[in-house]
């Protein structure tokens, strides 16, 4: 195995996540990883997930959700992203009476609160097929069976110009795979020298790079570029902050875009009546907070919590 690969499996490892490589699958010793797969999602893995979180959901009625999510949709790729993000976000509707407090039941995707409580796993060389498609990305992260980021460049090399290659090749998976990238919020291209992140609708220009994974400026010495990405981005905690606060969905007349919002990010408590819609994302509420932090010391109180913010 490249060193690369290994490093960066081994960086995940310690988050706390799960890691299978193409051996395990190939061997048979996972196997029940691929054949529960179906249109982006590891089914099994989503179906334990979702009656480990929603307990008063019946497993028929996940079954329902399940095969509604894998269903080819009808809406373009980034339509499609928007309106998963939401349910990321909010939940899913069931189709059933009122809970016990005469609400509505909703399928929780994610265990915002508890971040044991969902299930964290990596997989390396991950194949998918769409339609007469087949391609294998070099490492793609589930959440509760959900592919929610992709990392590709791993193996090609470090030279300068195979980022950018990487960066093309995405844009093609994108058009070959829609359903499998239509979860996605998260993509990653690192070569071991340079490493970058955005989102489905990001050019080469607008990808960024994760200066510091802990709200300083200069990143331990000997610390590569990619560590400081995994360290900063996929921590269990930020990484859902990122999802519920920075990503930025804009619809002009014409175009709809998706941007990482390039704040600087800070573990705040968010009262209950500052959340914002996830259609608008003005953020408002999330800008005073993190102006509030000193600058000179990112490590100061933030609204009654300890600020953890990543420099980009």
């Amino acid at each position: 195995m490249e060193p690369l690969v290994e490093h960066t499996l081994t960086w995940l490892e310690v988050l706390g996540y799960t890691v299978l490589l193409e051996s395990d699958i190939i061997s048979g010793r996972h196997q029940t990883v691929l054949r529960s797969y179906c249109n982006g999602i590891l089914g099994d893995r989503f179906r334990q997930a979702m009656q480990r979180i929603n307990p008063t959901v019946s497993p028929q009625q996940i079954e329902s959700i399940l095969h509604q999510l894998t269903t080819t949709p009808s809406l373009p790729m980034l339509q499609q992203n928007r309106r998963w993000h939401l349910q990321l976000l909010d939940g899913i509707r069931v189709e059933s009476p009122l809970a016990e407090d005469g609400r509505p039941l909703t399928l929780k995707l994610i265990d915002f609160s508890n971040l044991l409580n969902n299930d964290w796993l990596a997989i390396h060389s991950f194949p998918v097929i769409e339609g007469d498609y087949q391609h294998c990305l070099d490492l793609a992260i589930f959440i509760n069976g959900l592919p929610l980021a992709v990392f590709h460049g791993l193996h090609g090399g470090h030279e300068a110009w195979s980022l950018r290659t990487a960066y093309l090749q995405l844009q093609e998976y994108q058009t070959h795979l829609p359903k499998f990238f239509s979860f996605n919020e998260l993509l990653v291209l690192s070569n071991g020298v340079q490493s970058r992140i955005g989102t489905l609708t990001n050019s080469w220009k607008q990808l960024m790079r994760i200066h510091s994974a802990n709200g300083e400026q200069v990143p331990f010495a000997g610390e590569t570029e990619v560590e400081t990405l995994i360290q900063g981005i996929f921590d269990k905690r930020r990484f859902f902050e990122i999802i519920q606060y920075f990503i930025v969905f804009r619809q002009s007349r014409t175009v709809l875009t998706k941007r990482l919002h390039p704040h600087r990010f800070c573990t705040i408590a968010i009262p209950k009546h500052l959340e914002i819609n996830c259609e608008n994302k003005t953020l408002l509420h999330l800008q005073k907070s993190l102006s509030e932090c000193s600058s000179s010391d990112r490590r100061t109180e933030c609204a009654g919590t300890p600020c953890r913010s990543i420099a980009i």
